[in-house]
């Protein structure tokens, strides 16, 4: 099971702060105490695990945002990656690293 977009469970924008996204938690927790209703509030708690701060935000947006497969593309009719494209498949490659590395707070 996915995990319902974190945004929209706290109903902040993309653009909201970490005061914000606390604020809207803390207003998720006072309408749907645990006890009233266990699954969403761990609903609530994941997605505020998920965006509490901007490292977490940004790992969230790294690797958490639906792209589609190689598979998918190759059957909506992109043509096979040939020689002209290695290059910047690699350029490509090692960005996404330099962005794992960023978000794991390394340089």
């Amino acid at each position: 099971m996915t995990m319902r977009d974190p945004y929209l469970t706290l109903q902040v924008s993309r653009e909201a702060t970490d005061e914000a996204i606390h604020q809207a938690y803390l207003q998720a927790v006072r309408d749907c105490p645990p006890e009233h209703d266990a699954q969403r509030f761990q609903t609530v708690r994941q997605a505020y695990e998920t965006l509490r701060t901007e490292k977490l935000r940004l790992q969230y947006e790294l690797f958490n945002t639906d792209l589609p497969s190689m598979e998918d593309l190759l059957q909506q009719g992109m043509p096979e990656p040939d020689e002209t494209m290695r290059p910047n498949l690699k350029t490509f490659q090692k960005m996404l690293e330099r962005g794992s590395h960023i978000a794991a707070g390394n340089k």
